[in-house]
């Protein structure tokens, strides 16, 4: 399937543009990528470009994603888009109450085993969690796999969406304003041993996990 069959059926859903679907597409072929962690997809857009690539490719790889059960109700949701692209057995869904990290959690304790080509992380845009989220990826990540931050300039004030919300409006000016995505890259990615390769392109950074930095 082409990815313009894939935009007519996800249309203008979001929060995947047409640009950044070619971007990813031309990304996981370069880079050889068969098996993908994804933190939050909310209507599966992203999750339907990622997931054709895969099948694409014929690499018997898969998508882990994961995103609150608040996404279950959303309509068009992520079952319906994988289901009308024949793309459901490719992708492992995971609804959580209240971070992907508690899944990521149960995942590292079932299997330690680094597991994945690559990490798109497009969910909280937080500090605390996204912060926290990169370590936890960092122990599923093989070393030569890639994190992909989504929204790197992100912030609560800006975000026509959640700018007005009471949990923002209690929030200190500083949080409110602050990309925290950018954050979490430039503090703790980029400073992690055994992670390099770094660059920003639009909304996106990047970052190479070399090696394990523990057997170093």
């Amino acid at each position: 399937m082409s990815i313009e069959e894939v935009k007519k059926v996800v249309k203008d859903a979001p929060y995947m543009s047409f640009e950044q679907a070619s971007n990813i597409r031309k990304f996981i072929h370069d880079n050889d990528v068969k098996d993908v962690l994804e933190l939050g997809f909310r209507h599966g857009v992203s999750t339907c470009y990622m997931a054709d690539c895969l099948r694409d490719l014929a690499s018997e790889g898969r998508i882990v994603t994961i995103d609150l059960k608040s996404a279950e109700k959303i309509k068009p949701d992520i079952q319906y888009f994988l289901a009308q692209l024949g793309l459901r057995d490719l992708v492992d869904i995971y609804y959580e109450d209240t971070s992907y990290n508690w899944r990521l959690m149960k995942m590292i304790e079932e299997d330690p085993t680094p597991r994945f080509d690559m990490c798109y992380l497009d969910g909280a845009h937080n500090w605390y969690t996204d912060g926290f989220a990169f370590f936890l990826v960092d122990r599923l990540l093989r070393p030569g796999g890639w994190i992909i931050f989504d929204d790197i300039d992100w912030t609560y004030s800006s975000s026509p969406a959640l700018r007005e919300a009471e949990f923002v409006s209690k929030m200190p000016i500083e949080e409110q304003t602050t990309p925290q995505v950018r954050k979490v890259f430039e503090l703790l990615v980029m400073n992690q041993p055994g992670y390099g390769s770094f660059s920003i392109q639009g909304q996106w950074a990047y970052a190479q996990k070399l090696y394990n930095s523990e057997h170093k």
